[in-house]
Parts: C-alpha cells; sequence; structure tokens
C-alpha cells in the first residue's frame, strides 16, 4: 500500500469516526412522549483521558458506557432516578426529571483527589452542548 492510500485510508476512517458525533450533538433527541431524557456526557479533560466507567440505575442496570467524548441518552419516567458508578462506592445521584424535559449531566473525573473520584453535575443544555458539539 503507497503512503498516498494509507493516508487516503486514514483520512476516511478519521471522518468516519467523527462525522456521526458531530451529527448526533447537533440534535439531541427530544424526549418522548410522556418521557423525560436524561443525557450523560462526558468531555475530553486530560486527566483521566482513558479511564473509562459505567453508570447504573438503582436497580444496577448499566445504561451507560462512559469514555472521553461518550455521549449517552437515557429515557426515563418522569420523577427522581437514582445513577451510580459500580466500580466507585462513592459516586451516585439522584436527578429529577419532569415528562418532555431533557437534563444534561456531564461526568468527569476530579483530579483534585489522589486517586481521582467519579462526579455526576448537572449542566445547562448551552455549555453541555458546547462541550457535545466538540465530539
Amino acid at each position: 500500500m503507497t503512503k498516498f492510500t494509507r493516508r487516503g485510508l486514514l483520512a476516511v476512517s478519521a471522518a468516519a469516526a467523527i462525522l456521526p458525533a458531530t451529527a448526533f450533538a447537533a440534535s439531541v433527541p427530544a424526549p418522548a412522549a410522556g418521557k423525560g431524557l436524561i443525557v450523560f456526557y462526558r468531555g475530553g479533560s486530560a486527566a483521566g483521558n482513558a479511564a473509562r466507567f459505567d453508570i447504573a440505575d438503582a436497580n444496577g442496570n448499566v445504561v451507560a458506557h462512559m469514555q472521553r467524548g461518550a455521549v449517552q441518552p437515557v429515557s426515563v419516567s418522569p420523577g427522581a432516578h437514582e445513577f451510580s458508578v459500580p466500580d466507585a462506592n462513592n459516586t451516585s445521584g439522584v436527578i429529577e426529571v419532569a415528562a418532555g424535559q431533557t437534563v444534561f449531566v456531564e461526568c468527569y473525573l476530579d483530579a483534585a483527589t489522589f486517586a481521582g473520584k467519579l462526579q455526576f453535575r448537572i449542566q445547562p443544555e448551552a455549555k453541555a452542548m458546547k462541550t457535545i458539539s466538540k465530539y
């Protein structure tokens, strides 16, 4: 394979990997009728780039797989929902969602602690979409 062909193949592969994320970021799906939507996302800070973790609901069902640049929408019924990170004993939170509402939850690794602590924080839509649109 020539250098040109390898470069072309690499460019096409990179475009294919980037374009679906960009298309999703431009239009986060609307919640289904009578449901709410929680969008878990993870930006790409230098802290914990290689760290991956799962988010589970109160029943222990994994609802999202988080890695750098991940965006995971989760459809839920209206009300309070508890989520946790099974691999981190002290990371959990309750998210209140109304019917027709979309809540954006940033997932990040707090590098201020010695081992790094997985954290959740609710963000306004504009700030969340600014981060999501980078991926």
